[in-house]
C-alpha cells in the first residue's frame, strides 16, 4: 500500500512514519502545503497512491477541497491536533474520507484506508469471492476453498489491484505503479509479463482454470473462469467414447 504523507512538522511526519511503516505501508513524506501543484495535471498524480494522509497543514479543508475538485480520486484521511467536532464535519464534508486525532495507531489508519478504499472500489467487504478464490483487501494472501496461497510481494501487489478492480481492466501501467510505485515512466511489459504469468500458473494449478484474462491493447482482467474455459476435472471410469455407440445385449443378437 503506498500512502503520501502531508505534513509541515518533521517531528510529528517522523511519528507519524514509524507508525504507518510498522504496517507495511509504503510511505512517502512532503512538507508541501500548497497542494496546487500536486493535482491530476503533475507528473505522477496523487492517484497514484492508495491515500493520501493530510497533517498539519495551513486552510487543511479548503486544500482537501482543491484536491477533490482537482480530481484527486485517493483516499484521504486528515490528522487533527485534538478533537473538534466542527472541524471533523467541514473536512468530511469539503471532500476527507476519515479525520482522526493524533496521536495515531498505525493498524487503525491502515484499516481505515483500506475501508475508504475497498468502498471507491464498491466493495462493501474486505474479502471477495471469484469463482473458488477468496481475495482479501486487507493484505492477507488469498484462499482457495480455505487453503491459503501464497503469494510474493509483488504477486500480492499485483493480485490486490487486480481483485480491487475485479472484472475491470487493469492497464499495465497502473499495474507496473502498483509493484514499483513509480510514475510517469513507460510499464516493461516482460516484467509485467513475466508476474502475470506466474501468477496466472499458480491461481490455474491451485483454483483450476484461467482467473487472469489478457485483453490485449488494454490490460489485464482478473475474473471467475467460465465453464468453457475451467480446467477438464479427472474422474475414474470409461471415456466417454465407450458410450458413444448402443451396446446391445445377448438376447438382443440372439434374437436377431
Amino acid at each position: 500500500m503506498r500512502v503520501l504523507l502531508i505534513e509541515q512538522d518533521s517531528g510529528i511526519a517522523a511519528a507519524v512514519a514509524r507508525e504507518l511503516k510498522k504496517t507495511r505501508i509504503d510511505l512517502e513524506i512532503t512538507e508541501c502545503a500548497d497542494t496546487d501543484g500536486l493535482g491530476a495535471g503533475s507528473s505522477g498524480t496523487l492517484d497514484d497512491y492508495d491515500a493520501v494522509v493530510v497533517g498539519g497543514i495551513p486552510d487543511q479543508a479548503d486544500q482537501i477541497s482543491a484536491l477533490r475538485q482537482g480530481g484527486v480520486n485517493s483516499a484521504i484521511v486528515c490528522l487533527l491536533d485534538f478533537r473538534c467536532t466542527a472541524s471533523t464535519i467541514e473536512l468530511l464534508r469539503n471532500g476527507a474520507d476519515d479525520v482522526l486525532v493524533k496521536p495515531i495507531n498505525g493498524g487503525e489508519i491502515r484499516a481505515r484506508i483500506e475501508a475508504a478504499r475497498r468502498r471507491a472500489h464498491g466493495h462493501n467487504t474486505n474479502a471477495l469471492t471469484i469463482g473458488r478464490v477468496t481475495a482479501y483487501l486487507d493484505g492477507r494472501d488469498p484462499e482457495v476453498d480455505g487453503v491459503r496461497l501464497r503469494l510474493s510481494h509483488r504477486e500480492h501487489a499485483i493480485f490486490t489491484v487486480l481483485a480491487l478492480n475485479h472484472r475491470r481492466v487493469v492497464s499495465k501501467e497502473r499495474i507496473y505503479e502498483a509493484v514499483y510505485g513509480l510514475s510517469g515512466s513507460d510499464p516493461l511489459d516482460k516484467v509485467i509479463d513475466v508476474y502475470i504469468c506466474k501468477l496466472r500458473k499458480k491461481l490455474g494449478q491451485a483454483a483450476g482454470g484461467k482467473y487472469i484474462e489478457t485483453v490485449y491493447g488494454r490490460g489485464y482482467k482478473l475474473e471467475a473462469p467460465t465453464e468453457e474455459d475451467a480446467d477438464p476435472v479427472q474422474v475414474n471410469g470409461p471415456s466417454p467414447r465407450a458410450h458413444a455407440y448402443p451396446v446391445l445385449s445377448l438376447a438382443t443378437v440372439a434374437g436377431a
